[in-house]
C-alpha cells in the first residue's frame, strides 16, 4: 500500500488543474469533471484511475454515488462522493437530470481524492490575479476577513472554515436551482432558513454570528425540507 500512496502523493503535488470554465451568469471561473481528468492523464504513469457511478437509496430520496479508485493493479485507494437527484429540473428529462448528477458526484469525487480545492493555481501565469485579463472575473466572494461585512452578514471573527461552508453551500443551490446569480441563492439560503427557525425545525441563530455546527444543520433541514420547486 505504500507504494500507492506515495504515487498519489506525487499527483496530488503535480496535478494542475485550473478553472478552465467560465460561469456568465455567476460570474465566477470554475472547473468540471471532464477538466480534473484531462488534467491528471498525463500524470497517471501507468496507473489506472477508474470511476464507478451506482444509484443509492437513502430514505425517500435517490443519490448518485461515485467512487473513484486509483490502481496500480495490486493496491488501490478511493474516495467516494453522493449527489442528490431532483425529482424535477426545469428543461431537463429523467436521463439529462440523472447525467448531471453524475458528473456533478464525479467532480467531488475527484475532488477528494486529488485533494483539489477552490483556489486558483498561483504558478500559473495565465490565473494570476496580477493579470489584467482576470481582475474583471475576479471572485464575487472572497474570503471573510474579520469584522468586514460581506453580502450583509458580519463575521464575529475570522474562521475560513465556516465562510467556506456557506460559499460552497450556498453556490451548491445556486446551481440546482439554476439561477442567474450567487446573489439570489444566497437571498433564498435567508428566506428558507428563516422559514425553518420560525417552524422551529431548526435551532433560532444569530446570521451575523452563525458557526459551523449550526451551518451544516441549516443546509441539511433545507435539503431535506425544501425542492426545487419551491424557491420563493
Amino acid at each position: 500500500m505504500k507504494k500507492i500512496y506515495g504515487e498519489l502523493s506525487r499527483i496530488q503535488q503535480e496535478l494542475k488543474a485550473p478553472k478552465n470554465l467560465f460561469n456568465k451568469f455567476g460570474n465566477y471561473k470554475y472547473r468540471n469533471a471532464e477538466g480534473i481528468l484531462e488534467s491528471v492523464k498525463p500524470l497517471l504513469n501507468g496507473l489506472a484511475l477508474i470511476i464507478n457511478d451506482e444509484p443509492v437509496a437513502l430514505g425517500e430520496r435517490y443519490y448518485i454515488k461515485a467512487t473513484v479508485t486509483l490502481t496500480d493493479g495490486e493496491d488501490s485507494v478511493s474516495a467516494v462522493a453522493y449527489a442528490r437527484e431532483d425529482e424535477v429540473k426545469k428543461g431537463m428529462d429523467g436521463c439529462q437530470i440523472t447525467g448531471a448528477c453524475s458528473s456533478y458526484a464525479r467532480k467531488y469525487a475527484l475532488n477528494a481524492l486529488l485533494m483539489i480545492d477552490d483556489s486558483k493555481d498561483s504558478d500559473d501565469d495565465s490565473l494570476s490575479p496580477k493579470n489584467p485579463d482576470n481582475q474583471k472575473d475576479e471572485d464575487p466572494n472572497p474570503p471573510v476577513e474579520e469584522g468586514k461585512e460581506i453580502k450583509g452578514v458580519t463575521v464575529a471573527k475570522k474562521i475560513p472554515a465556516i465562510a467556506n461552508l456557506m460559499r460552497n453551500e450556498i453556490a451548491d443551490i445556486q446551481e440546482r436551482l439554476n439561477l442567474p446569480s450567487y446573489e439570489e441563492a444566497r437571498k433564498q439560503v435567508f428566506a428558507w432558513g428563516d422559514a425553518l427557525m420560525a417552524s422551529g425545525a431548526v435551532e433560532k441563530f444569530d446570521w451575523k454570528l452563525i458557526t459551523e455546527a449550526q451551518a451544516k444543520s441549516l443546509f441539511k433541514a433545507i435539503r431535506e425540507t425544501f425542492k426545487p420547486g419551491d424557491a420563493a
